[in-house]
């Protein structure tokens, strides 16, 4: 049927271009962005999964990084009791030597003073021991949160390195039977010592495996969130190559479709 008032032909190839200009448009939207949930109301669902997946991984890094930082603790500790440890090796051997019965007074006068200053600095170590400003010895608990969730919080427990080497604190090898005596004592504070840092060592190697944990549960999460908002190029530049077809095709037909009308014009001739 000829006629002019409605163009059946004009009004379809109008819907179409429109439909294919649209999936066009959205298209370019996510090749620009990278992302396939860059217009949030082509897949509702999918950005709220996103979303919760964004927070989830944001979580899992900070609290790797709050337990390596309780690693760093742990790991000051340690080093803080390694010196201490060092230095009642270097006080066990002076007490040995002392012990010689075959030094004079004068001798083990100079092994005191030099045993004295080792005492003093254990001690000035021990109360001065920090990391960022926070004491590595005592008697409390640093704690950090290894999961997700917040199900999981760690607790580093700080030694008491005062109690430790509480027995070598004014203990004397000025004479022979103080430098005998102090040998057993100074055994009794290294097997201390060396207790403590077997505890932080166990502390730092579980903390190294939870930071392990949390490193393999961030990597698969982003995985599975980047299943979910990120773009596949290939797929992608499929869809448009098509829709920039459309485009023109139906950009096309709409002409061909507005110019049909004109024919009508014949039957007035």
């Amino acid at each position: 049927m000829a006629v002019i008032g409605t163009n059946p032909s004009a009004l379809n190839a109008a819907f179409y271009l429109n439909v294919a200009d649209t999936q066009l448009s959205k298209s370019i939207k996510r090749l620009s962005s990278g992302s396939k949930l860059a217009d949030p109301a082509d897949d509702a669902a999918g950005v709220a999964v996103s979303s919760k997946l964004d927070a989830t991984v944001k979580r899992l890094g900070a609290a790797s990084e709050g337990a390596q930082n309780l690693i760093s603790f742990a790991q000051t500790a340690d080093g803080f009791a390694k010196t201490i440890m060092d230095q009642l090796t270097r006080m066990s051997e002076l007490a040995m030597r002392a012990s010689n019965g075959a030094f004079s007074t004068s001798d083990r006068a100079n092994y005191q003073s030099e045993f004295s200053k080792l005492q003093t600095n254990i001690n000035t170590q021990i109360s001065n021991a920090k990391f960022n400003g926070t004491s590595v010895f005592g008697s409390s608990t640093v704690t950090a949160t290894v999961s997700a969730d917040a199900s999981i919080v760690y607790n580093f427990t700080l030694k008491d390195m005062s109690s430790a080497v509480s027995n070598v604190t004014g203990i004397s090898i000025s004479d022979l039977s103080g430098a005998t005596a102090a040998i057993s004592m100074l055994s009794t504070a290294l097997s201390n010592v060396a207790s403590n840092r077997a505890d932080m060592l166990a502390d730092i190697s579980s903390l190294t495996f939870y930071v392990q944990n949390l490193s393999t549960e961030k990597i698969n999460t982003e995985t599975a969130n980047s299943r979910i908002k990120d773009l596949d190029f290939a797929d992608e530049s499929t869809n448009l190559a098509k829709y920039n077809i459309l485009v023109q095709s139906a950009t096309a037909m709409l002409a061909q479709a507005n110019a049909q009308p004109q024919q009508s014009l014949a039957l007035l001739q």
